[in-house]
């Protein structure tokens, strides 16, 4: 298990033990060969940087600093009438080859897997078949760049699902990454403050909240969904907890740079980093050094 130093180009107001780790063969570092990367040449080879994603992601926002949904477009590049999806509320409805797009940022696009973490086989088979293709087709401008599978940490204490179990022992991804997001983290402190003993209740509010993160951060770390995934037989590439989303855009930056490090080549760390308007003259930086 590996852990790692933050990227230069990345601000540096994050705490450098930053809570991530990468896994498998990843090298950790971003390739150290002298090459020069012209952006608009990244996008005409790749396009834009596509990200599947699978559970309830509540970050796609904060991620493309926006407030409005995303625009839904067909496969075809047709955009969807929105009143037609609303009109199906049920899970399972959510078409996977469908591309999500924020006005805020367009240079992401999100394919939406939800439907078969209720136990679809149909479902599962017909993502199966999704990542297959889209990881190996020779239309680069087609495939997908990773995979984040976000899984809500309110109650850590589940086993893991049958969904999940599924994914990871039957799912075999390729070289496109899989990072898994636990969400929610910051809500455990309730249930590590539930957990003090009755003689650490009695201490001052303070001292509490210690004791009661303590717990917290215990029950994450040892939380049943991450020891049970990290063995199985295509792990997660990289492990991601979120937490305090509504105070800072830490999370997201967390988010962006585990993906860029669980990416195997340097163009397509390249990529993900120019999809961050902010970063965008320390990417044109970093390239002319490399």
């Amino acid at each position: 298990m590996k852990k790692f130093t933050r990227l230069p180009f990345f601000r540096s107001k994050a705490p450098a033990d930053v809570p991530g780790e990468v896994l498998g063969e990843s090298s950790g570092d971003v390739p150290a060969e002298s090459t020069t990367i012209q952006i608009d040449n990244l996008r005409e080879k790749f396009g834009r940087f596509r990200i599947l994603i699978i559970g309830r992601a509540t970050i796609l926002k904060q991620i493309c600093n926006s407030t409005e949904d995303p625009e839904v477009y067909d496969g075809n590049g047709k955009k969807v009438d929105l009143a037609q999806i609303e009109g199906t509320t049920g899970r399972g409805i959510h078409d996977i080859e469908n591309e999500l797009v924020f006005r805020s940022n367009p240079n992401f696009i999100f394919h939406d897997s939800q439907g078969f973490e209720a136990g679809s086989i149909e479902e599962f088979e017909k993502m199966k078949d999704f990542v297959s293709d889209r990881a190996n087709t020779t239309f680069l401008k087609k495939r997908i760049h990773a995979i984040w599978y976000c899984i809500p940490m309110d109650q850590y204490h589940r086993a893991v699902l049958a969904a999940e179990e599924k994914f990871f022992d039957e799912c075999d991804t390729g070289n496109v990454p899989v990072v898994l997001v636990l969400t929610k983290c910051d809500a455990l402190l309730l249930q590590g403050l539930a957990a003090l003993t009755p003689e650490e209740q009695k201490l001052p509010r303070e001292e509490r909240l210690v004791r009661g993160q303590q717990n917290a951060e215990s029950m994450l770390k040892n939380n049943p969904v991450w020891g049970k995934v990290k063995s199985m037989k295509y792990k997660p590439t990289a492990k991601v907890e979120l937490r305090d989303l509504n105070k800072s855009d830490e999370g997201c930056q967390l988010l962006i740079e585990m993906t860029v490090r669980a990416l195997d080549e340097e163009a397509l760390q390249m990529l993900l980093v120019t999809t961050q308007h902010t970063n965008i003259m320390l990417c044109i930086e970093f390239a002319m050094e490399r």
